[in-house]
């Protein structure tokens, strides 16, 4: 296991550094002057001129990448160019509040997609089976965006049930502020006993979690039942049961253990989907967390601030799945 972790550690490193690069180069290629982006409008020759030394695009573009790499080792991931503050400071200010919807929508999607897969494989050929079958491949065919905008007409516009964007109401920003403690909304406000913000927080976050665990559920739950129905036609199984062990044994313990290890896998692409997904989630609603900030970034070609979004990304990708790979390894003896 030891050594398992030094590989994919050495892996996460290089991937890192071919991702910087490419995007490095890939942004240092977009058009407009990043110098006058960086001052604003009406922005003076010699103000743009000053702030091209301070940005250090007065500098061979092979000078720049080693500048740029040489900051990146030690966490420094440039200014940006919009707010005029370190992408690592708005960086770890925007990843709790999109922390926050990738964890509801995972924890709800795995825990809801195995419950119905295991469903429809123990109903395996009734009208059960058929209905989630039906919903699973609905699911995995809406595209979010579109699942997003449906739900905002239907549970806002028609039902009027919950509201239609933002991380709390306006006024209780004023009369019951958050606390920023971990970043997390649910969390600080639990633990700082703000119990009407804690309710708002969660009445707005419904609709956004919704819109990113539809897909995933669908897809654990088909891959859940095939896999299970696919474990239970072993030759080690129909041994077992003819040693007579329960069927309830067979089914929970032997069967949906061995059927967990390809899930897994597939959990840990998931959260790439998930991860890309709320891109698309927080701009509809307007969640302030790291989606908003780079569609921020890409309206006002803050190039800094998208090449740190991107190595974000690519870095918890990377340890996700990690993550999922050790814990296929604790669950199915047979990979080693």
């Amino acid at each position: 296991m030891g050594f398992f972790l030094f590989k994919r550690f050495v892996s996460l490193i290089g991937l890192l550094i071919v991702l910087s690069t490419l995007v490095f180069f890939f942004t240092r290629s977009l058009p407009g002057d990043v110098a006058a982006l960086y001052i604003g409008g009406n922005a003076k020759p010699e103000q743009i001129e000053r702030a091209r030394k301070e940005l250090g695009m007065d500098k061979p573009l092979i000078v720049q990448y080693k500048i740029y790499m040489e900051k990146l080792v030690q966490g420094d991931m440039g200014i940006s160019l919009r707010t005029h503050r370190p992408v690592s400071r708005d960086l770890m200010e925007k990843i709790p509040m999109s922390f926050e919807l990738v964890f509801w929508a995972l924890l709800i999607a795995v825990s809801g997609g195995i419950f119905f897969g295991v469903t429809a494989a123990c109903f395996h050929g009734s009208w059960i089976d058929e209905t989630i079958k039906w919903f699973s491949s609905a699911a995995v065919s809406t595209p979010i965006f579109f699942l997003a905008l449906l739900l905002q007409l239907i549970f806002f516009n028609w039902l009027g049930w919950f509201p239609l964007q933002g991380r709390m109401d306006s006024f209780l920003e004023f009369t019951n502020p958050i606390k920023n403690i971990t970043g997390i909304s649910m969390v600080d406000t639990l633990i700082s006993g703000n119990f009407p913000a804690f309710l708002n927080v969660g009445w707005h976050i419904v609709l956004p979690v919704v819109s990113l665990l539809i897909g995933p559920l669908g897809i654990i739950a088909r891959m859940i039942r095939s896999s299970l129905l696919d474990v239970m036609s072993q030759d080690y199984i129909l041994a077992a049961r003819a040693s007579g062990i329960s069927e309830g044994v067979l089914f929970f313990y032997y069967g949906l253990r061995n059927a967990l290890s390809p899930v897994l896998t597939v959990i840990g692409l998931l959260v790439a989907l998930v991860l890309l997904a709320t891109f698309y989630v927080e701009m509809i609603f307007n969640w302030p967390g790291v989606g908003y900030y780079s569609l921020a970034a890409i309206m006002s070609l803050d190039y800094t601030a998208l090449m740190g979004v991107t190595l974000m990304v690519g870095a918890v990708y990377m340890i996700a799945n990690t993550i999922t790979d050790v814990v296929r390894r604790l669950v199915d003896p047979r990979i080693k």
